[in-house]
């Protein structure tokens, strides 16, 4: 194997890896049924994809810490492709738990052998958020509710995941043979790393639990819209989990904060989502070439306001800022905070899927659609007004967070 290839080996089979695990994990599969008692929604912590996503977060980070050495993160890795190729053939019971658990083995060995490698961390969050955008493909799930997506609308198709996965076994085996991975360095504080790579997803389960027993709880006879603040709750979360790591590895994950913070997507088709992929490599090689973390807090900002402009005629503003302007802004955010150690760096990336609920949400969209066709005007609601502000501010909290953590550091 020549050098050029024996340099780039390594790079692609980080990037296939967390791309088949990310798009393994967030691929909607049949489940059993769950109960479900009143208003209490207790199915959420029992059987649905928030959970599912839960699990496959802490068993990454766990994963991650614990892969000292470089074959034993391989052999992590292997193990996790096995589990998941037996998944994908046979209907076992506990079906989404079990993918769950073996995408996270995949994630995190793949994490493991990133080291504090700047580049082979780069390619970790490509093929993270790579694969999240090829899951919103294939699920189809209509934009108004993609936000509160924590259980799956219908079945999606799983050869995606299948070709995913057979490419990074292949890629798997030839790395191994041809020993192109450095040594693993052993994770510093380890037990203040695993307490907050167990608590931010759990905390995100407990959120989104509590948003769906709100929409819940309107009832019949309730009200059809509603507003739901708790998820400001993610904010002390992450700038808290960012204070709490070992000197300022965690700054990342106000990387994370801001991403959550800016408006989502919605829906995307194959030309849309390859559009969003390649800002994001865009903005990555930006950030990596010439580290910028605070441009890229402001980019986001701005996209966080233009959440204002949501309906016609000025909606298309909204569209291009977060299909175009939000990947570039995170590529710059993310980049520029690296390295940072593998499990951190991977909780930099479970953590927007996680934290499925938005900083601030809004529900009963159906009720509000007009009857009749009405002449477009550009009239935002107080509540457009103060959402998009707490969001805003929420990008600029973040920003702030990374300065006083790295004059701490």
């Amino acid at each position: 194997m020549n050098t050029a290839a024996r340099r780039l080996l390594p790079t692609v089979t980080v990037l296939v890896g967390a791309f088949a695990a990310i798009l393994a994990l967030t691929t909607p599969v049949p489940r059993n049924f769950a109960f479900v008692a009143g208003g209490d929604r207790l199915d959420i912590l029992l059987d649905s994809s928030a959970s599912a996503w839960s699990l496959g977060a802490i068993v990454t980070v766990v994963t991650a810490v614990f892969a000292t050495r470089k074959q034993s993160a391989l052999i992590v890795a292997a193990v996790g492709v096995a589990a998941l190729s037996v998944l994908l053939s046979v209907p076992i019971p506990a079906e989404l738990q079990l993918r769950a658990m073996a995408a996270g083995l995949i994630l995190g060995g793949a994490a493991a052998v990133t080291a504090l490698s700047r580049i082979l961390q780069h390619a970790l969050l490509f093929g993270a958020i790579a694969g999240v955008a090829a899951s919103s493909v294939l699920q189809n799930v209509p934009s108004q509710y993609v936000d509160y997506a924590g259980s799956a609308f219908q079945q999606a198709p799983q050869t995606p995941v299948l070709l995913a996965l057979v490419v990074f076994a292949a890629l798997l085996a030839v790395s191994s043979w041809a020993k192109v991975f450095e040594e693993v360095s052993p994770v510093q504080s380890r037990g203040r790393v695993l307490a907050v790579g167990i608590v931010i997803p759990l905390v995100g389960l407990v959120l989104y639990w509590l948003f769906e027993r709100s929409v819940n709880s309107l009832g019949p006879g309730g009200a059809m819209q509603n507003r739901w603040f708790l998820g400001l709750a993610v904010i002390p979360l992450l700038v808290g989990a960012a204070f709490v790591l070992p000197a300022v590895t965690g700054a990342i994950l106000l990387a994370a904060l801001a991403f959550l913070s800016a408006p989502t997507v919605g829906s995307l088709t194959w030309g849309t989502a390859l559009v969003f992929v390649a800002m994001l490599v865009l903005g990555g090689v930006v950030g990596h070439r010439r580290p910028s973390p605070m441009v890229g807090f402001v980019v986001l900002a701005v996209v966080a306001a233009t959440g204002v402009f949501t309906g016609p005629p000025l909606d298309t503003v909204n569209i291009v800022a977060t299909l175009v302007v939000l990947p570039l802004g995170v590529g710059v955010v993310y980049a520029s905070l690296l390295p940072t150690t593998a499990p951190v760096a991977v909780m930099s990336v479970t953590t927007p899927i996680v934290m499925s609920v938005p900083v601030v949400a809004e529900f009963g969209w159906t009720a509000y659609s007009p009857l009749v066709e009405l002449d477009p005007t550009f009239s935002p609601s107080t509540w457009v007004w103060m959402s998009t502000g707490i969001s805003v501010v929420s990008v600029l909290v973040a920003g702030a967070a990374l300065v006083v953590l790295r004059r701490r550091g």
